[in-house]
């Protein structure tokens, strides 16, 4: 599963600071593609190059089906260690 990323990836449409840009003027804009998530309490966003915006989805895409995983495998563990506890229980009695 890789590779992996956390995050959102959106695609924008944003103004440029030229002050006689056509594509701006027309309503057109800029689009482009913007990758946002957070760094410890942090959020940010960062700009992404269209190019690499496909595979920056299959990573986001394999970072959330790892997130499930861990999320399934700590209630695995929890229900094995009860499992496990309640043997144990059985034994002593």
């Amino acid at each position: 599963m890789w590779p992996i990323a956390e995050g959102s990836l959106s695609l924008r449409k944003t103004r440029c600071i030229r002050k006689n840009c056509s594509a701006c003027f027309s309503g057109k804009g800029h689009v482009n593609y913007v990758l946002c998530g957070r760094k410890g309490s942090q959020r940010f966003s960062m700009y992404v190059p269209d190019e690499m915006a496909p595979l920056l989805q299959e990573a986001i895409e394999n970072g959330r089906q790892l997130q499930d995983l861990m999320s399934e495998a700590g209630v695995r563990l929890v229900h094995a260690l009860k499992n496990r506890r309640k043997g144990r229980k059985a034994r002593k009695e």
